[in-house]
């Protein structure tokens, strides 16, 4: 009766006496592996560097994962991961394995956190790239239910980008529906930003006191928050500048103050200190006050400019500017704003560079002054154009998406139809239940009959080894006898037949199925280890034996039984490696050792192997041999639990 015989390729022997952790790892599944390394590379404790090569091997081995949920979770943790070491454009790359993914395995939520993901990165280079992915995560996010944070945090990141092409109006309607997102969540840590974003967003409609108002709420959020001195310092600040912008110069004065009592985190953050102190300078010289206005404005700049802080130097050259020019120092102003031209032209601030353009048409000789007039001119009809253009941009995609709603929705209507299609389907297989059934009961009647057939070859295997090895011997030594009653060969060649005997009925016996068969099962296959050979065996003493059923305790003992046996009598073996787990619903047994290997078209059948394969698929499981020619032998034991 031909075997079928099916080849893998997965490497069983395993180094089990070297205990070092990096090749502990190495034994592990991949699913067990990439746990590992994302728990290493997320350590803080651990240098940069031994954190990032984590990270890589995690990186390496995450596309080896089955495509499903889990496997999208990983790739997301290990985005966020290289994100902290500033590596964005591989999280780009991993977004948009993630979007592929999701989209291939249905899942929603999926494909709405990697669209966010997408807008994140291009949130400060490209506008419309980021409304794009935005829009179509909130589309996918209005579907869904339970994931009102991250909704949340995807309405406010739209709501920023918005404010960069001044769409204020979008932009606060889309933080308060994120505010009623957090709110539901139960999760405040962005309510600060939410306010804040009301509160600046108050500011440019000039609803001054509603941006005080929403400011001092995000005070109230910070209170016990994460990064909470940041936050109040911050709107502390902005507080300031809504009442400059009243000309409420005394009540704006205050405020910075107030932010100036944090010492120890501002000295620690020289970059907000020094916006304190020329926000500062420049609110007291608008209120007629001019003593120290000029040693705050120099002591900012000395300060940004040893941070290399150039956006802030920008701000601080046309501060100072601005207070020259009002003390009639036209040449002094000039050279400010000349200062803050160009580096505004270098990091491509271009409303800083209005600014300057507008001082220097009001400070220059007479006849620069046109030259500047018709920049600024320009400048300014340049940033209304691409306000335009990304307000268009911004329209063509949202009428776009709103096309592929409808389009959703056709295909929506053709599912139903599908769907009356399946439930007809469904009553046929109704139907079909009987034959089903029957052929359930034929199979276990072939199960029954492959149960018979292995016992026969049990026992007649048995039959041939007593006639062969036992019944020989012994006939030989009654002629040895009747021919030499005292030749000293007898008794010794006595004992080799008794001990061969012991062994014929060792493997025959009948042992403990019960609480103890763990034990049993483990003393029988140290009993061959033996004549210089080593037997390791991993998970046996974890395994739970109790919920298996007695014939697959009595299958998985006999079936162990021979394989050894085998191993003894022909693969001349010095290492034999035992691998005793469960997984997937699955009782697995991986067997290898060392020897000699063998030919598996003609060797099993000659042997008693074929019957462990029988006597395997009789409860219903498979065993697997792969073998060549002094690469010793590979077996793998599944029975469904």
């Amino acid at each position: 009766m031909s075997c079928q015989i099916k080849i893998f390729l997965p490497i069983l022997l395993i180094s089990m006496l070297i205990g070092c952790t990096a090749k502990q790892s190495s034994q592990k599944t991949v699913t067990e592996e990439i746990e590992f390394y994302i728990d290493k590379a997320k350590n803080k404790k651990l240098p940069v560097t031994d954190r990032k090569q984590y990270l890589e091997e995690a990186y390496k081995i995450y596309d080896q994962l089955e495509d499903s949920f889990y496997k999208r979770e990983k790739i997301d943790q290990i985005a966020m991961i290289y994100s902290g070491f500033e590596e964005y454009d591989i999280r780009r790359d991993l977004y948009r394995i993630n979007l592929k993914l999701s989209t291939k395995i249905k899942d929603s939520f999926g494909i709405a956190k990697a669209n966010m993901g997408l807008g994140i990165h291009y949130q400060t280079t490209e506008l419309d790239s980021a409304y794009y992915y935005f829009s179509r995560a909130l589309k996918v996010f209005d579907q869904l239910d339970g994931h009102e944070y991250i909704h949340g945090k995807t309405l406010i990141a739209m709501a920023r980008v918005l404010q960069r092409t001044n769409d204020n109006i979008r932009a606060e309607a889309l933080t308060v529906q994120a505010i009623k997102k957090f709110k539901k969540s139960e999760r405040y840590t962005y309510m600060f930003l939410a306010y804040t974003n009301l509160g600046v967003i108050s500011r440019y409609f000039k609803r001054y006191r509603q941006a005080i108002e929403y400011h001092k709420k995000a005070i109230e959020n910070a209170i016990g928050a994460k990064m909470e001195v940041y936050k109040i310092v911050a709107s502390y600040n902005n507080i300031g500048i809504v009442y400059r912008d009243q000309k409420k110069y005394e009540k704006a004065i205050a405020y910075f103050d107030k932010a100036l009592t944090y010492k120890k985190y501002l000295k620690e953050k020289p970059k907000k200190y020094a916006r304190l102190i020329s926000n500062k300078a420049e609110v007291s010289f608008l209120s007629g006050k001019k003593e120290n206005v000029l040693d705050l404005f120099y002591k900012a700049l000395y300060i940004r400019d040893s941070l290399c802080d150039k956006p802030g130097l920008v701000s601080n050259y046309l501060d100072l500017s601005k207070y020259y020019k009002v003390i009639n120092k036209d040449s002094i102003a000039m050279r400010f704003a000349i200062h803050a031209k160009d580096i505004a032209l270098e990091i491509k601030n271009h409303e800083e560079l209005l600014m300057a353009y507008k001082i220097l048409s009001e400070v220059s000789p007479v006849k620069q002054r046109v030259g500047y007039a018709h920049a600024y001119i320009r400048l300014s009809d340049s940033l209304q154009h691409v306000e335009r253009m990304y307000r268009n941009k911004f329209a063509r995609i949202r009428y776009e998406t709103a096309e592929k709603e409808q389009q959703i929705n056709l295909v929506r209507n053709q599912n139903t139809i599908y769907l009356l299609v399946l439930l007809v389907a469904l009553m046929g297989i109704g139907f079909s239940i009987f034959f089903f059934r029957q052929r359930t009961r034929n199979l276990a009647q072939q199960s029954k009959i492959a149960q018979f057939e292995a016992r026969y070859e049990t026992e007649t295997r048995i039959s041939k080894r007593l006639h062969d090895e036992l019944g020989n011997d012994i006939f030989q030594l009654m002629l040895q006898y009747q021919k030499n009653p005292h030749d000293p060969q007898i008794k010794e060649k006595l004992n080799t037949s008794y001990h061969r005997a012991r062994d014929i009925s060792r493997e025959n016996n009948e042992f403990d199925t019960g609480s103890s068969y763990g034990q049993e099962l483990n003393n029988m296959l140290q009993n061959y280890a033996q004549n210089g050979q080593q037997l390791l065996v991993r998970g046996l003493d974890t395994m739970e034996w109790d919920p298996q059923a007695k014939t697959t305790k009595i299958t998985v003992y006999r079936v162990l039984q021979e394989l050894m046996t085998n191993m003894q009598k022909h693969s001349q073996a010095s290492l034999v490696a035992l691998l005793f787990k469960e997984e997937d619903k699955k009782l697995i047994i991986k067997y290898s050792d060392n020897g000699v290997g063998m030919d598996l078209r003609t060797t099993i059948s000659k042997n008693g192997l074929q019957n462990t394969e029988k006597r395997i698929q009789a409860i219903g499981g498979s065993l697997i041999f792969d073998s060549e020619k002094d690469k010793g032998v590979k077996a793998e034991i599944q029975i469904p639990n």
